[in-house]
Protein backbone atom coordinates (compact mmCIF):
# COMPACT_ATOMS: atom_id res chain seq x y z
CA UNK A 1 0.00 0.00 0.00
CA UNK A 2 2.88 2.35 0.89
CA UNK A 3 4.57 1.58 -2.42
CA UNK A 4 1.47 2.50 -4.42
CA UNK A 5 1.17 5.75 -2.51
CA UNK A 6 4.82 6.57 -3.25
CA UNK A 7 4.21 5.93 -6.93
CA UNK A 8 1.34 8.44 -6.90
CA UNK A 9 3.57 11.00 -5.18
CA UNK A 10 6.43 10.52 -7.60
CA UNK A 11 4.08 10.57 -10.58
CA UNK A 12 2.53 13.80 -9.37
CA UNK A 13 5.94 15.41 -8.92
CA UNK A 14 7.10 14.35 -12.39
CA UNK A 15 3.83 15.54 -13.97
CA UNK A 16 4.18 18.87 -12.21
CA UNK A 17 7.68 19.38 -13.56
CA UNK A 18 6.63 18.28 -17.06
CA UNK A 19 3.72 20.72 -17.06
CA UNK A 20 5.87 23.45 -15.53
CA UNK A 21 8.65 23.12 -18.09
CA UNK A 22 6.19 22.66 -20.95
CA UNK A 23 4.50 25.94 -20.09
CA UNK A 24 7.44 27.91 -18.70
CA UNK A 25 10.20 27.03 -21.20
CA UNK A 26 8.55 28.82 -24.20
CA UNK A 27 8.44 31.95 -22.07
CA UNK A 28 12.17 31.63 -21.44
CA UNK A 29 13.14 31.75 -25.13
CA UNK A 30 13.55 34.88 -27.23
CA UNK A 31 13.30 34.70 -31.04
CA UNK A 32 15.21 37.03 -33.40
CA UNK A 33 13.72 37.22 -36.89
CA UNK A 34 15.63 37.30 -40.17
CA UNK A 35 15.30 41.07 -40.66
CA UNK A 36 16.28 41.94 -37.08
CA UNK A 37 19.31 42.32 -34.86
CA UNK A 38 18.94 41.32 -31.20
CA UNK A 39 20.80 42.87 -28.26
CA UNK A 40 20.85 40.91 -25.01
CA UNK A 41 21.01 42.60 -21.63
CA UNK A 42 21.60 40.46 -18.53
CA UNK A 43 19.55 42.09 -15.78
CA UNK A 44 20.35 39.51 -13.10
CA UNK A 45 23.13 36.92 -13.07
CA UNK A 46 22.13 33.27 -13.33
CA UNK A 47 24.21 30.54 -11.72
CA UNK A 48 27.44 30.66 -9.76
CA UNK A 49 29.89 30.88 -12.68
CA UNK A 50 28.06 33.60 -14.62
CA UNK A 51 27.85 36.71 -12.48
CA UNK A 52 28.06 39.31 -15.28
CA UNK A 53 25.37 41.94 -15.74
CA UNK A 54 24.61 44.51 -18.38
CA UNK A 55 24.67 44.58 -22.20
CA UNK A 56 26.34 41.59 -23.84
CA UNK A 57 28.94 42.93 -26.29
CA UNK A 58 27.64 40.94 -29.24
CA UNK A 59 24.93 41.25 -31.91
CA UNK A 60 22.48 38.34 -32.17
CA UNK A 61 20.92 37.40 -35.48
CA UNK A 62 18.10 35.11 -36.61
CA UNK A 63 17.42 32.20 -34.24
CA UNK A 64 16.33 31.25 -30.71
CA UNK A 65 18.12 32.65 -27.67
CA UNK A 66 17.73 32.60 -23.88
CA UNK A 67 15.17 35.07 -22.64
CA UNK A 68 14.16 34.43 -19.05
CA UNK A 69 11.63 37.01 -17.87
CA UNK A 70 12.98 39.56 -15.35
CA UNK A 71 16.43 37.96 -15.63
CA UNK A 72 17.05 38.79 -19.36
CA UNK A 73 16.03 41.81 -21.42
CA UNK A 74 16.13 41.92 -25.21
CA UNK A 75 16.05 44.82 -27.66
CA UNK A 76 15.21 44.46 -31.34
CA UNK A 77 16.77 46.59 -34.09
CA UNK A 78 15.98 46.71 -37.79
CA UNK A 79 18.82 44.97 -39.64
CA UNK A 80 17.77 45.97 -43.16
CA UNK A 81 18.42 49.13 -45.18
CA UNK A 82 16.09 51.78 -43.73
CA UNK A 83 14.68 54.96 -45.25
CA UNK A 84 14.26 58.41 -43.76
CA UNK A 85 11.66 60.08 -45.98
CA UNK A 86 11.49 63.86 -45.80
CA UNK A 87 9.26 64.46 -48.81
CA UNK A 88 5.68 65.55 -49.34
CA UNK A 89 4.59 62.00 -50.22
CA UNK A 90 1.98 60.14 -48.23
CA UNK A 91 3.38 56.94 -46.71
CA UNK A 92 1.29 54.49 -44.65
CA UNK A 93 -1.53 56.98 -44.33
CA UNK A 94 0.72 59.73 -42.96
CA UNK A 95 2.00 62.66 -44.99
CA UNK A 96 5.69 63.31 -44.58
CA UNK A 97 7.13 66.79 -44.17
CA UNK A 98 9.94 68.31 -46.30
CA UNK A 99 12.74 70.20 -44.58
CA UNK A 100 12.20 73.95 -44.45
CA UNK A 101 15.37 75.89 -45.26
CA UNK A 102 16.04 79.63 -45.42
CA UNK A 103 18.62 80.63 -48.03
CA UNK A 104 21.25 83.36 -47.76
CA UNK A 105 18.98 85.50 -50.00
CA UNK A 106 16.30 85.24 -47.26
CA UNK A 107 13.99 82.92 -49.22
CA UNK A 108 12.06 79.99 -47.77
CA UNK A 109 12.79 76.74 -49.62
CA UNK A 110 11.36 73.23 -49.04
CA UNK A 111 14.01 70.54 -49.46
CA UNK A 112 12.72 67.04 -50.25
CA UNK A 113 15.28 64.42 -49.21
CA UNK A 114 15.38 60.64 -48.95
CA UNK A 115 18.11 59.16 -46.73
CA UNK A 116 19.06 55.48 -47.07
CA UNK A 117 20.91 54.08 -44.05
CA UNK A 118 21.46 50.97 -41.92
CA UNK A 119 22.87 50.02 -38.55
CA UNK A 120 26.54 49.18 -38.83
CA UNK A 121 27.03 45.43 -38.70
CA UNK A 122 28.26 44.21 -35.32
CA UNK A 123 27.52 47.58 -33.66
CA UNK A 124 23.89 47.27 -32.54
CA UNK A 125 25.02 46.51 -28.96
CA UNK A 126 27.17 49.67 -29.05
CA UNK A 127 24.11 51.64 -30.14
CA UNK A 128 22.21 50.11 -27.22
CA UNK A 129 24.91 51.13 -24.74
CA UNK A 130 25.20 54.61 -26.25
CA UNK A 131 21.50 55.51 -26.27
CA UNK A 132 20.15 53.25 -23.53
CA UNK A 133 17.23 50.79 -23.62
CA UNK A 134 13.98 51.17 -25.46
CA UNK A 135 15.28 52.12 -28.87
CA UNK A 136 13.12 49.51 -30.56
CA UNK A 137 10.21 47.99 -28.64
CA UNK A 138 8.64 44.72 -29.76
CA UNK A 139 4.86 44.45 -29.98
CA UNK A 140 3.66 40.85 -29.45
CA UNK A 141 0.46 41.46 -31.42
CA UNK A 142 2.39 42.34 -34.61
CA UNK A 143 4.13 38.99 -35.01
CA UNK A 144 7.51 39.10 -36.76
CA UNK A 145 7.33 42.90 -37.12
CA UNK A 146 9.42 45.51 -35.35
CA UNK A 147 7.78 48.67 -34.05
CA UNK A 148 10.20 51.40 -34.99
CA UNK A 149 8.26 54.51 -33.94
CA UNK A 150 9.87 56.97 -31.55
CA UNK A 151 13.21 55.21 -31.86
CA UNK A 152 15.95 57.36 -30.44
CA UNK A 153 18.56 56.78 -33.14
CA UNK A 154 15.93 57.60 -35.76
CA UNK A 155 15.04 60.81 -33.95
CA UNK A 156 18.73 61.72 -33.78
CA UNK A 157 19.22 60.90 -37.47
CA UNK A 158 16.20 63.02 -38.39
CA UNK A 159 17.46 65.98 -36.35
CA UNK A 160 20.93 65.72 -37.82
CA UNK A 161 19.48 65.48 -41.34
CA UNK A 162 17.48 68.68 -40.79
CA UNK A 163 20.53 70.45 -39.40
CA UNK A 164 22.79 69.29 -42.28
CA UNK A 165 20.17 70.26 -44.88
CA UNK A 166 19.86 73.75 -43.41
CA UNK A 167 23.62 74.21 -43.21
CA UNK A 168 24.31 72.90 -46.74
CA UNK A 169 21.28 73.98 -48.78
CA UNK A 170 20.88 77.22 -46.83
CA UNK A 171 24.08 78.50 -48.47
CA UNK A 172 22.50 78.40 -51.92
CA UNK A 173 21.53 81.60 -53.69
CA UNK A 174 18.58 82.09 -56.01
CA UNK A 175 20.69 81.54 -59.12
CA UNK A 176 21.70 78.10 -57.79
CA UNK A 177 18.15 76.88 -57.23
CA UNK A 178 17.65 75.98 -60.91
CA UNK A 179 21.18 74.71 -61.48
CA UNK A 180 21.14 70.86 -61.58
CA UNK A 181 24.93 70.64 -61.19
CA UNK A 182 24.78 72.78 -58.06
CA UNK A 183 21.97 70.58 -56.68
CA UNK A 184 23.99 67.40 -57.17
CA UNK A 185 27.03 69.06 -55.63
CA UNK A 186 25.01 70.08 -52.54
CA UNK A 187 23.49 66.56 -52.23
CA UNK A 188 26.97 64.96 -52.21
CA UNK A 189 28.14 67.50 -49.66
CA UNK A 190 25.12 66.73 -47.45
CA UNK A 191 25.83 62.98 -47.72
CA UNK A 192 29.45 63.43 -46.57
CA UNK A 193 28.49 65.77 -43.73
CA UNK A 194 25.71 63.47 -42.49
CA UNK A 195 27.96 60.39 -42.60
CA UNK A 196 30.59 62.30 -40.63
CA UNK A 197 28.04 63.15 -37.93
CA UNK A 198 26.60 59.62 -37.70
CA UNK A 199 29.93 57.77 -37.55
CA UNK A 200 29.97 58.06 -33.76
CA UNK A 201 26.39 56.76 -33.57
CA UNK A 202 27.14 53.53 -35.49
CA UNK A 203 24.92 54.28 -38.51
CA UNK A 204 26.12 53.93 -42.11
CA UNK A 205 24.59 56.45 -44.55
CA UNK A 206 24.24 54.68 -47.89
CA UNK A 207 22.93 57.56 -49.97
CA UNK A 208 21.22 60.95 -49.79
CA UNK A 209 18.76 61.55 -52.65
CA UNK A 210 17.68 65.12 -53.36
CA UNK A 211 14.28 64.88 -55.03
CA UNK A 212 13.27 68.51 -55.36
CA UNK A 213 13.64 72.07 -54.14
CA UNK A 214 10.35 73.91 -53.80
CA UNK A 215 10.02 77.60 -53.06
CA UNK A 216 7.56 80.50 -53.03
CA UNK A 217 5.73 81.09 -56.37
CA UNK A 218 6.83 84.73 -56.30
CA UNK A 219 10.42 83.61 -56.05
CA UNK A 220 9.73 81.09 -58.81
CA UNK A 221 8.51 83.85 -61.12
CA UNK A 222 11.40 86.08 -60.12
CA UNK A 223 13.95 83.37 -60.82
CA UNK A 224 12.30 82.61 -64.14
CA UNK A 225 12.36 86.29 -65.08
CA UNK A 226 16.00 86.55 -64.04
CA UNK A 227 16.81 83.41 -66.01
CA UNK A 228 14.94 84.74 -69.03
CA UNK A 229 16.81 88.03 -68.79
CA UNK A 230 20.11 86.15 -68.51
CA UNK A 231 19.12 84.05 -71.48
CA UNK A 232 18.22 87.19 -73.47
CA UNK A 233 21.61 88.65 -72.65
CA UNK A 234 23.30 85.42 -73.66
CA UNK A 235 21.17 85.37 -76.81
CA UNK A 236 22.21 88.90 -77.77
CA UNK A 237 25.84 88.11 -77.02
CA UNK A 238 25.53 84.95 -79.11
CA UNK A 239 23.94 86.92 -81.96
CA UNK A 240 26.80 89.45 -81.86
CA UNK A 241 29.34 86.66 -81.83
CA UNK A 242 27.45 84.96 -84.64
CA UNK A 243 27.64 88.17 -86.73
CA UNK A 244 31.37 88.46 -86.01
CA UNK A 245 31.92 84.85 -86.84
CA UNK A 246 29.79 85.21 -89.96
CA UNK A 247 32.28 87.76 -91.34
CA UNK A 248 35.13 85.49 -90.40
CA UNK A 249 33.25 82.62 -92.01
CA UNK A 250 32.84 84.60 -95.25
CA UNK A 251 36.56 85.35 -95.31
CA UNK A 252 37.30 81.71 -94.66
CA UNK A 253 34.85 80.71 -97.41
CA UNK A 254 36.54 83.10 -99.91
CA UNK A 255 40.00 81.85 -98.96
CA UNK A 256 38.76 78.31 -99.18
CA UNK A 257 37.31 78.86 -102.65
CA UNK A 258 40.57 80.49 -103.80
CA UNK A 259 42.51 77.56 -102.42
CA UNK A 260 40.12 75.14 -104.07
CA UNK A 261 40.50 76.89 -107.46
CA UNK A 262 44.28 76.96 -107.08
CA UNK A 263 44.38 73.32 -106.12
CA UNK A 264 42.03 72.49 -109.03
CA UNK A 265 44.26 74.45 -111.48
CA UNK A 266 47.35 72.68 -110.17
CA UNK A 267 45.57 69.39 -110.45
CA UNK A 268 44.53 70.05 -114.08
CA UNK A 269 48.07 71.22 -115.01
CA UNK A 270 49.64 68.18 -113.39
CA UNK A 271 47.09 65.97 -115.08
CA UNK A 272 47.84 67.53 -118.49
CA UNK A 273 51.58 67.07 -118.02
CA UNK A 274 51.11 63.50 -116.88
CA UNK A 275 48.77 62.82 -119.80
CA UNK A 276 51.35 64.21 -122.27
CA UNK A 277 54.10 62.10 -120.71
CA UNK A 278 51.88 59.04 -120.82
CA UNK A 279 50.96 59.63 -124.48
CA UNK A 280 54.64 60.15 -125.35
CA UNK A 281 55.57 56.98 -123.60
CA UNK A 282 52.74 55.13 -125.35
CA UNK A 283 53.96 56.45 -128.75
CA UNK A 284 57.52 55.34 -127.96
CA UNK A 285 56.32 51.90 -126.96
CA UNK A 286 54.12 51.62 -130.07
CA UNK A 287 57.04 52.69 -132.34
CA UNK A 288 59.31 50.19 -130.68
CA UNK A 289 56.65 47.53 -131.04
CA UNK A 290 56.13 48.33 -134.78
CA UNK A 291 59.87 48.28 -135.38
CA UNK A 292 60.20 44.98 -133.61
CA UNK A 293 57.25 43.57 -135.59
CA UNK A 294 58.72 44.74 -138.95
CA UNK A 295 62.12 43.31 -138.08
CA UNK A 296 60.66 40.02 -136.99
CA UNK A 297 58.36 39.86 -140.03
CA UNK A 298 61.26 40.57 -142.45
CA UNK A 299 63.36 37.92 -140.73
CA UNK A 300 60.49 35.44 -140.87
CA UNK A 301 59.80 36.23 -144.56
CA UNK A 302 63.45 35.83 -145.38
CA UNK A 303 63.63 32.54 -143.55
CA UNK A 304 60.43 31.41 -145.27
CA UNK A 305 61.82 32.32 -148.71
CA UNK A 306 65.09 30.55 -147.96
CA UNK A 307 63.31 27.41 -146.81
CA UNK A 308 60.90 27.45 -149.75
CA UNK A 309 63.83 27.86 -152.20
CA UNK A 310 65.68 25.03 -150.52
CA UNK A 311 62.54 22.88 -150.72
CA UNK A 312 61.99 23.75 -154.37
CA UNK A 313 65.59 22.84 -155.12
CA UNK A 314 65.19 19.51 -153.39
CA UNK A 315 61.97 18.84 -155.31
CA UNK A 316 63.63 19.61 -158.64
CA UNK A 317 66.63 17.49 -157.75
CA UNK A 318 64.31 14.64 -156.82
CA UNK A 319 62.38 15.01 -160.10
CA UNK A 320 65.60 15.08 -162.13
CA UNK A 321 66.96 12.08 -160.32
CA UNK A 322 63.64 10.27 -160.83
CA UNK A 323 63.71 11.12 -164.51
CA UNK A 324 67.28 9.87 -164.78
CA UNK A 325 66.34 6.67 -163.06
CA UNK A 326 63.29 6.26 -165.27
CA UNK A 327 65.44 6.78 -168.39
CA UNK A 328 68.00 4.31 -167.13
CA UNK A 329 65.21 1.84 -166.47
CA UNK A 330 63.79 2.34 -169.97
CA UNK A 331 67.11 1.44 -171.62
CA UNK A 332 67.28 -2.13 -170.31
CA UNK A 333 64.78 -4.91 -169.58
CA UNK A 334 62.71 -2.49 -167.62
CA UNK A 335 61.98 -0.55 -170.79
CA UNK A 336 60.67 -3.63 -172.58
CA UNK A 337 58.52 -4.44 -169.59
CA UNK A 338 57.10 -0.94 -169.47
CA UNK A 339 56.33 -1.14 -173.22
CA UNK A 340 54.68 -4.49 -172.71
CA UNK A 341 52.70 -3.03 -169.77
CA UNK A 342 51.55 -0.08 -171.80
CA UNK A 343 50.62 -2.44 -174.67
CA UNK A 344 48.49 -4.56 -172.37
CA UNK A 345 46.78 -1.42 -171.06
CA UNK A 346 45.86 -0.36 -174.58
CA UNK A 347 44.44 -3.77 -175.66
CA UNK A 348 40.67 -3.55 -176.09
CA UNK A 349 39.30 -7.02 -176.81
CA UNK A 350 35.71 -8.08 -177.17
CA UNK A 351 34.54 -11.65 -176.90
CA UNK A 352 37.58 -13.95 -177.41
CA UNK A 353 37.88 -17.68 -177.43
CA UNK A 354 41.13 -19.55 -177.48
CA UNK A 355 42.42 -22.95 -176.58
CA UNK A 356 44.61 -23.42 -173.56
CA UNK A 357 46.51 -26.16 -175.30
CA UNK A 358 48.43 -23.63 -177.33
CA UNK A 359 48.22 -20.69 -174.96
CA UNK A 360 49.08 -21.18 -171.32
CA UNK A 361 47.78 -18.17 -169.37
CA UNK A 362 49.68 -19.21 -166.29
CA UNK A 363 53.03 -18.96 -168.06
CA UNK A 364 53.77 -15.31 -167.22
CA UNK A 365 57.13 -15.18 -168.96
CA UNK A 366 55.70 -16.47 -172.23
CA UNK A 367 52.82 -14.01 -172.01
CA UNK A 368 55.22 -11.11 -171.44
CA UNK A 369 57.32 -12.18 -174.40
CA UNK A 370 54.24 -12.28 -176.59
CA UNK A 371 53.59 -8.61 -175.64
CA UNK A 372 57.05 -7.63 -176.82
CA UNK A 373 59.34 -8.15 -173.87
CA UNK A 374 62.72 -9.67 -174.59
CA UNK A 375 63.40 -13.04 -173.03
CA UNK A 376 65.55 -13.05 -169.92
CA UNK A 377 69.08 -14.17 -170.51
CA UNK A 378 70.06 -17.11 -168.46
CA UNK A 379 73.29 -16.92 -166.59
CA UNK A 380 75.90 -19.45 -167.26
Amino acid sequence: MATKKNLYVYGGIIGFFVIFFGVAVPFCIFKVYVNEIGVWTKVWPVGITDLTRGVVEQDYFVGWHRGIPIVDYWDRYDGTVQTLNRTSDKIKGRRMEPIQVRTVDDYDVSVELIIKYKIRRGSAWKLRKLLGPGEAKYEPKAARKTALEKVRYKVILNNETVDVARSVFGKMTEKHLYDPYEKRKRAKQALKELQKRMDGRFLDIIDALLLDLKFDPKLDRKIKNVKLAELDILLNISKGKAADYRGITNIIDADTEAWVERIEGDRIAKFTILEALVNQRIAELMAAADKYWVEKKAASDRYKAERMAAGELLVRKAKAEGENLRRAAMIGVGGDLIVALEATKNINLGYLEFTTQRVDLLDIEQMVQKFGAAPEKKKD
